[in-house]
Protein backbone atom coordinates (compact mmCIF):
# COMPACT_ATOMS: atom_id res chain seq x y z
CA UNK A 1 0.00 0.00 0.00
CA UNK A 2 1.45 3.44 -0.95
CA UNK A 3 1.33 5.68 1.96
CA UNK A 4 2.88 9.45 2.32
CA UNK A 5 3.59 9.72 6.23
CA UNK A 6 3.17 13.03 6.77
CA UNK A 7 4.27 15.01 10.40
CA UNK A 8 3.20 18.84 9.61
CA UNK A 9 3.59 21.46 11.91
CA UNK A 10 1.56 23.94 10.77
CA UNK A 11 -1.41 23.92 13.27
CA UNK A 12 1.37 24.63 16.03
CA UNK A 13 2.74 27.45 13.86
CA UNK A 14 -0.52 28.92 13.27
CA UNK A 15 -1.32 29.04 17.00
CA UNK A 16 1.53 31.26 17.22
CA UNK A 17 0.82 33.33 13.86
CA UNK A 18 -2.06 34.26 14.74
CA UNK A 19 -1.30 36.08 17.82
CA UNK A 20 -1.86 39.65 17.80
CA UNK A 21 0.82 41.28 19.49
CA UNK A 22 4.58 40.50 18.08
CA UNK A 23 6.69 39.91 21.37
CA UNK A 24 4.29 37.36 21.90
CA UNK A 25 5.14 35.43 18.22
CA UNK A 26 8.14 36.00 19.13
CA UNK A 27 8.61 34.37 22.47
CA UNK A 28 6.12 31.71 21.39
CA UNK A 29 7.90 30.90 18.52
CA UNK A 30 10.58 28.97 20.74
CA UNK A 31 8.64 28.27 23.90
CA UNK A 32 5.23 26.94 22.18
CA UNK A 33 5.41 26.42 18.45
CA UNK A 34 9.46 24.59 18.21
CA UNK A 35 8.95 23.30 21.49
CA UNK A 36 5.90 21.32 20.41
CA UNK A 37 8.34 19.37 17.35
CA UNK A 38 12.17 19.53 19.48
CA UNK A 39 13.21 16.44 16.81
CA UNK A 40 12.11 18.34 13.98
CA UNK A 41 13.67 21.93 14.79
CA UNK A 42 17.12 19.82 16.11
CA UNK A 43 17.42 18.48 12.65
CA UNK A 44 16.40 22.06 11.22
CA UNK A 45 19.04 23.64 12.63
CA UNK A 46 21.64 21.33 12.53
CA UNK A 47 22.57 22.37 8.86
CA UNK A 48 19.49 24.34 7.42
CA UNK A 49 18.35 26.33 9.73
CA UNK A 50 19.53 29.83 11.65
CA UNK A 51 18.32 30.64 15.09
CA UNK A 52 19.23 34.34 13.81
CA UNK A 53 15.90 33.82 12.09
CA UNK A 54 13.65 33.06 14.48
CA UNK A 55 13.15 36.64 15.10
CA UNK A 56 12.04 37.81 11.82
CA UNK A 57 9.62 34.30 11.27
CA UNK A 58 7.49 35.36 14.06
CA UNK A 59 7.27 39.05 12.67
CA UNK A 60 6.08 38.19 9.41
CA UNK A 61 4.01 34.82 10.90
CA UNK A 62 0.69 36.52 10.34
CA UNK A 63 1.35 37.62 6.25
CA UNK A 64 2.05 34.30 5.87
CA UNK A 65 -1.02 32.51 6.82
CA UNK A 66 -2.78 32.12 4.05
CA UNK A 67 0.13 31.23 1.67
CA UNK A 68 1.26 28.39 4.45
CA UNK A 69 -1.94 27.12 4.33
CA UNK A 70 -2.40 26.82 0.72
CA UNK A 71 1.29 25.09 0.59
CA UNK A 72 0.67 22.16 3.18
CA UNK A 73 -2.22 21.55 0.47
CA UNK A 74 -0.25 21.48 -2.54
CA UNK A 75 2.22 19.62 -0.91
CA UNK A 76 0.96 16.85 -0.17
CA UNK A 77 -0.97 16.46 -3.56
CA UNK A 78 2.67 16.97 -4.76
CA UNK A 79 4.17 13.94 -2.69
CA UNK A 80 1.27 11.98 -3.61
CA UNK A 81 2.09 12.31 -7.18
CA UNK A 82 5.69 12.30 -6.68
CA UNK A 83 5.38 8.94 -4.74
CA UNK A 84 3.85 7.38 -7.44
CA UNK A 85 5.51 8.39 -9.86
CA UNK A 86 8.75 6.63 -8.18
CA UNK A 87 7.31 3.46 -7.31
CA UNK A 88 6.61 3.22 -10.72
CA UNK A 89 9.53 3.44 -11.95
CA UNK A 90 11.46 1.06 -9.27
CA UNK A 91 12.78 4.10 -7.34
CA UNK A 92 10.85 3.57 -4.12
CA UNK A 93 9.89 0.44 -2.76
CA UNK A 94 8.19 -1.26 0.50
CA UNK A 95 8.49 0.92 3.39
CA UNK A 96 6.12 4.26 3.64
CA UNK A 97 7.65 7.39 2.70
CA UNK A 98 8.21 9.63 5.80
CA UNK A 99 7.73 13.70 5.18
CA UNK A 100 8.23 16.64 7.87
CA UNK A 101 6.42 19.69 6.11
CA UNK A 102 7.38 23.00 8.45
CA UNK A 103 7.47 26.83 8.47
CA UNK A 104 11.45 27.72 8.91
CA UNK A 105 12.86 30.95 8.69
CA UNK A 106 13.28 31.13 4.96
CA UNK A 107 16.63 29.47 5.10
CA UNK A 108 16.05 26.48 2.87
CA UNK A 109 13.26 25.04 0.93
CA UNK A 110 13.97 21.46 1.14
CA UNK A 111 16.34 18.75 2.32
CA UNK A 112 16.53 15.36 3.18
CA UNK A 113 17.86 14.18 6.58
CA UNK A 114 17.62 11.63 9.05
CA UNK A 115 14.44 11.93 11.68
CA UNK A 116 13.67 8.95 14.00
CA UNK A 117 16.00 6.49 11.89
CA UNK A 118 14.63 7.14 9.06
CA UNK A 119 15.67 9.10 5.66
CA UNK A 120 13.42 11.92 5.67
CA UNK A 121 11.98 14.62 3.30
CA UNK A 122 11.68 18.16 4.61
CA UNK A 123 9.50 20.63 3.35
CA UNK A 124 9.56 24.45 4.23
CA UNK A 125 6.18 25.65 3.29
CA UNK A 126 7.47 29.54 3.91
CA UNK A 127 9.67 28.69 0.95
CA UNK A 128 7.81 25.76 -0.98
CA UNK A 129 7.93 28.32 -4.56
CA UNK A 130 5.37 28.74 -6.94
CA UNK A 131 3.91 26.09 -9.62
CA UNK A 132 5.77 24.27 -10.94
CA UNK A 133 8.39 24.66 -9.78
CA UNK A 134 7.70 23.74 -6.25
CA UNK A 135 6.60 20.11 -8.04
CA UNK A 136 10.24 19.92 -9.77
CA UNK A 137 11.57 20.46 -5.74
CA UNK A 138 9.60 17.76 -4.39
CA UNK A 139 11.17 15.59 -7.17
CA UNK A 140 14.58 16.78 -6.82
CA UNK A 141 14.35 16.21 -2.85
CA UNK A 142 12.34 12.69 -3.24
CA UNK A 143 15.63 11.72 -5.33
CA UNK A 144 17.42 12.39 -2.17
CA UNK A 145 15.34 9.84 -0.21
CA UNK A 146 15.38 7.32 -2.81
CA UNK A 147 19.41 7.88 -3.34
CA UNK A 148 19.99 6.96 0.48
CA UNK A 149 17.21 3.66 0.06
CA UNK A 150 19.46 2.57 -2.77
CA UNK A 151 22.98 3.38 -1.56
CA UNK A 152 24.72 2.75 1.51
CA UNK A 153 27.18 5.78 0.72
CA UNK A 154 24.15 8.20 0.30
CA UNK A 155 22.50 7.82 3.24
CA UNK A 156 25.99 7.18 6.36
CA UNK A 157 29.09 7.95 4.33
CA UNK A 158 30.78 11.41 4.65
CA UNK A 159 30.62 13.38 1.63
CA UNK A 160 33.60 14.50 -0.60
CA UNK A 161 32.82 17.01 -3.12
CA UNK A 162 32.87 13.92 -5.74
CA UNK A 163 30.38 12.26 -4.05
CA UNK A 164 28.21 15.06 -3.63
CA UNK A 165 28.38 15.79 -7.47
CA UNK A 166 27.07 12.62 -8.16
CA UNK A 167 24.47 12.39 -5.46
CA UNK A 168 23.55 16.07 -6.58
CA UNK A 169 23.85 15.70 -10.10
CA UNK A 170 21.94 12.42 -9.94
CA UNK A 171 18.74 14.20 -8.15
CA UNK A 172 18.76 16.85 -11.16
CA UNK A 173 19.19 14.50 -13.59
CA UNK A 174 15.93 12.70 -12.35
CA UNK A 175 14.12 15.47 -12.32
CA UNK A 176 14.54 16.37 -15.76
CA UNK A 177 13.40 12.42 -16.92
CA UNK A 178 10.37 12.32 -14.47
CA UNK A 179 8.89 15.97 -15.19
CA UNK A 180 10.24 16.88 -18.90
CA UNK A 181 9.80 20.07 -20.62
CA UNK A 182 11.78 22.74 -18.81
CA UNK A 183 14.61 24.96 -18.71
CA UNK A 184 18.06 24.15 -16.95
CA UNK A 185 17.41 27.17 -15.36
CA UNK A 186 14.43 25.39 -13.79
CA UNK A 187 15.67 22.15 -12.69
CA UNK A 188 18.77 23.96 -11.60
CA UNK A 189 17.46 26.85 -9.56
CA UNK A 190 13.74 25.90 -9.41
CA UNK A 191 12.84 29.26 -11.01
CA UNK A 192 13.44 30.82 -14.54
CA UNK A 193 16.32 33.21 -13.28
CA UNK A 194 19.06 31.67 -14.10
CA UNK A 195 19.67 31.37 -17.87
CA UNK A 196 22.56 33.67 -17.67
CA UNK A 197 23.97 31.44 -14.85
CA UNK A 198 23.60 28.60 -16.99
CA UNK A 199 25.63 29.91 -19.61
CA UNK A 200 27.97 30.74 -17.71
CA UNK A 201 29.08 27.39 -16.19
CA UNK A 202 29.02 26.37 -20.15
CA UNK A 203 32.00 28.83 -20.67
CA UNK A 204 33.67 27.86 -17.47
CA UNK A 205 33.68 24.24 -17.43
CA UNK A 206 37.26 23.87 -17.61
CA UNK A 207 37.60 25.95 -14.48
CA UNK A 208 34.82 23.84 -12.82
CA UNK A 209 36.72 20.89 -13.77
CA UNK A 210 39.84 22.29 -12.37
CA UNK A 211 37.84 22.81 -8.70
CA UNK A 212 36.47 19.64 -9.26
CA UNK A 213 39.83 18.02 -10.12
CA UNK A 214 41.93 19.62 -6.99
CA UNK A 215 39.15 18.31 -4.50
CA UNK A 216 37.83 15.12 -5.23
CA UNK A 217 38.54 14.14 -1.78
CA UNK A 218 37.38 17.39 -0.15
CA UNK A 219 34.52 17.42 2.31
CA UNK A 220 31.68 19.03 0.42
CA UNK A 221 31.46 21.57 2.92
CA UNK A 222 35.09 22.78 3.25
CA UNK A 223 35.97 26.81 2.55
CA UNK A 224 37.90 25.56 -0.57
CA UNK A 225 34.80 23.74 -3.06
CA UNK A 226 32.42 26.19 -1.59
CA UNK A 227 31.69 27.61 -5.39
CA UNK A 228 30.58 24.28 -5.96
CA UNK A 229 27.81 23.67 -3.28
CA UNK A 230 27.19 26.77 -2.22
CA UNK A 231 25.61 30.22 -3.04
CA UNK A 232 28.84 31.77 -3.33
CA UNK A 233 30.80 32.59 -6.48
CA UNK A 234 34.96 32.53 -6.45
CA UNK A 235 36.87 33.85 -9.33
CA UNK A 236 35.16 32.62 -12.44
CA UNK A 237 33.23 29.72 -10.95
CA UNK A 238 30.06 30.08 -11.03
CA UNK A 239 28.18 29.56 -7.51
CA UNK A 240 26.49 26.46 -7.04
CA UNK A 241 28.94 25.21 -9.76
CA UNK A 242 28.76 21.91 -8.83
CA UNK A 243 24.97 21.16 -9.28
CA UNK A 244 25.62 22.07 -12.98
CA UNK A 245 28.84 20.07 -13.59
CA UNK A 246 26.92 16.98 -11.18
CA UNK A 247 23.81 16.70 -13.92
CA UNK A 248 26.35 17.19 -16.58
CA UNK A 249 28.03 13.76 -15.53
CA UNK A 250 24.83 11.84 -14.45
CA UNK A 251 22.96 12.85 -17.78
CA UNK A 252 25.77 11.52 -19.89
CA UNK A 253 25.33 7.94 -17.96
CA UNK A 254 21.82 8.21 -18.54
CA UNK A 255 22.66 8.64 -22.78
CA UNK A 256 25.20 5.69 -22.11
CA UNK A 257 21.98 3.56 -21.06
CA UNK A 258 22.37 3.21 -17.15
CA UNK A 259 18.99 2.93 -15.59
CA UNK A 260 17.49 5.11 -12.98
CA UNK A 261 17.58 2.50 -9.79
CA UNK A 262 21.53 2.18 -10.53
CA UNK A 263 22.22 5.70 -11.35
CA UNK A 264 20.71 6.43 -7.87
CA UNK A 265 22.67 4.06 -6.45
CA UNK A 266 26.43 4.67 -7.02
CA UNK A 267 29.05 4.55 -4.46
CA UNK A 268 31.64 6.87 -3.59
CA UNK A 269 34.01 4.93 -4.84
CA UNK A 270 32.38 4.90 -7.93
CA UNK A 271 31.22 8.66 -7.91
CA UNK A 272 35.29 9.67 -7.32
CA UNK A 273 36.06 7.74 -10.27
CA UNK A 274 33.06 9.59 -12.50
CA UNK A 275 33.85 13.06 -11.46
CA UNK A 276 37.84 12.54 -12.33
CA UNK A 277 36.58 11.61 -15.50
CA UNK A 278 34.87 14.08 -16.01
CA UNK A 279 37.52 16.70 -14.87
CA UNK A 280 40.25 15.50 -16.93
CA UNK A 281 38.30 15.19 -20.13
CA UNK A 282 37.39 19.40 -19.65
CA UNK A 283 40.42 20.74 -17.34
Amino acid sequence: MICVRVLSTVDAWLDVAHLSDPDQRIAGWSADYEAAFPSVFEVYYRSWGSHARRVEAAKSAPTLIESVRRAEGRAIELLQTAEQDFRDHGLIDGDDLNVVLMVGGRSSNGWVADHEGQPTLFLALEYLGLSPYDDLLVVHELTHVAQQRLSADARDATYTSALALLVEGSAVTTTRLLRPGFSDSAYLWSDEEHGEWVSRCEVSAPRIARLVLDHLDTLDDDEGVAPLFRNREHGHVPARAGYWAGDQIAQALVTQGIGLSDLLAVDAAEGRRLAARWGEQLA
